[in-house]
């Protein structure tokens, strides 16, 4: 299909499709929708992110929300990247984005649509959601003059971090990418906030880790908030380049963050004032603050968990957990057993081969799900290519709902599995269970449904 022909049919469905939500005409909404349709919402409708499918579920939920949204000003967006082309999903589909607004706000979305019995075009997926709330958009980059004239940016930054620091509006516990993002984007947004970060050193989340970590996706897929890397930046990303690049990233962003420093217990909630009240451990001193929110960011995993292994106090040899490996160094020339066959494991048991440990073991509980650099990057890629902006390539990917995906996946499992055949066989050789997800729907849900197992190897 020409690309003209995509423009044209992407054109068609949604003036249909602008027309059924602006007059809040329900079942015209839901014939723009395959039987087997989805519409995935992220606060159009409600305040909250919700997936559906089929025509009945997709009507309940809008029978007591589209006429209070008020949808208007549908268009299809032309922007690179998100101007109508074929579909990622399929390639006899056409995909296009699309922006509007509501009464409140100003919302984008993205549509896949595939032809029906008929050869009709009709939807398969619509993802929409808010982007902007009226009135509090995001602001573009600062003149640099103040009061007219230049001022010494030191003074500048001075006094409005010491403004935040007296009363912000919101307080975000955890200086770690997401933690790093929300304050980014809340003061583009002109909202006051301080990061509160319990490590003595941004980006101390990371170091803290093993020293051979590498992040196991490429960098198009982990690119930062107004901030992408370096054209020359490596392609899987070491632990202390990106702990680094966190600081840098605090820095450059102008954002409030205080440093060896925790909420204490337990922060209260003041109904009529609309406010918390909370107190600040600021490295030894405490402070008192009232803001109108906490957000918490503190990351998916908590303190390192110890099991009780029987007559652990009488072997002579070192125990330590994954947190506390500080490299292979110090087991050169000697036997070690590792615990565990996810991602950490892996590249644990890799560091100490290099470093010369006499024998490495690595006992396996359950099949694993294992992927070559490879096929990760190749699969990464694709849905964040290289040149393409982050934002655009993340709400393409957020147009699909996990169920969906899934699905989509399972029906590629004996592709999956001949892949990596050659690396699969050497693997189970070795003795290693494999699996190609929980339901052969490979790695990628599996981040989504249990923060990880998965294993990239060499």
């Amino acid at each position: 299909m020409s690309a003209e022909s995509r423009h044209t049919v992407a054109t068609e469905w949604l003036t249909a499709f602008a027309e059924a939500l602006q007059s809040a005409n329900i079942e015209s909404v839901t014939a723009s929708f395959l039987p087997s349709g989805w519409l995935r919402d992220v606060l159009t409708f409600t305040w909250d992110n919700r997936s559906l499918a089929g025509h009945d579920k997709i009507a309940a939920y809008l029978r007591d929300s589209l006429s209070t949204a008020k949808v208007a000003d549908v268009k299809l967006d032309d922007r690179p990247g998100l101007s109508p082309q074929q579909s990622d999903f399929n390639p006899d589909w056409v995909a296009s984005g699309f922006t509007f607004t509501t009464a409140l706000a100003i919302g984008q979305g993205y549509f896949h649509l595939a032809k029906d019995a008929s050869g009709a075009w009709k939807a398969q997926l619509v993802f929409m959601s808010v982007i902007d709330i009226k009135g509090h958009e995001e602001a573009g980059p600062e003149e640099g003059l103040y009061e007219g004239h230049t001022l010494a940016w030191t003074d500048v930054h001075q006094e409005r971090r010491e403004r935040i620091e007296q009363d912000p509006h919101v307080i975000i516990v955890g200086g770690g990418q997401t933690g790093l993002h929300i304050a980014a984007r809340f003061r583009q947004m002109n909202i006051s906030t301080l990061v509160v970060e319990e490590n003595a050193r941004v980006g101390d989340n990371w170091r803290k880790r093993y020293p051979t970590l590498t992040l196991h996706t490429p960098r198009s897929h982990h690119s930062f908030l107004y901030q992408p890397y370096p054209q020359n930046w490596t392609m899987f990303t070491p632990r202390d380049k990106l702990a680094n690049w966190l600081e840098h990233y605090a820095i450059s962003q102008d954002l409030v963050v205080w440093t060896n420093s925790r909420p204490m217990p337990t922060p209260t909630y003041d109904s009529n004032t609309r406010k918390w009240t909370v107190v600040i451990n600021k490295d030894g001193t405490h402070v008192t603050l009232h803001p109108a929110h906490i957000v918490l960011a503190t990351g998916l995993l908590g303190k390192p968990r110890y099991p009780d292994i029987a007559h652990q106090d009488i072997f002579r040899g070192t125990i330590l957990h994954a947190f506390e490996y500080a490299g292979g160094r110090p087991f050169s020339g000697k036997r070690v057993t590792v615990i565990g066959a996810g991602n950490t494991s892996a590249d644990i048991c890799q560091d100490l081969v290099v470093q010369g440990a006499e024998s490495v073991t690595m006992v396996q509980r359950s099949s694993t799900c294992v992927a070559s650099p490879a096929t990760v990057e190749a699969t990464i890629t694709r849905a964040w290519p290289e040149g393409v902006p982050p934002e655009v390539a993340d709400f393409k990917f957020a147009s699909c709902p996990l169920a969906f995906f899934k699905a989509m996946l399972k029906g590629f499992e004996q592709v999956a599995w001949d892949r990596e055949k050659n690396m699969h066989e050497g693997l189970l050789k070795a003795g290693l269970k494999l699996n190609m997800g929980i339901d052969g729907s490979g790695i990628a849900p599996l981040v989504f449904e249990r923060a990880g197992g998965k294993s990239k190897l060499p």
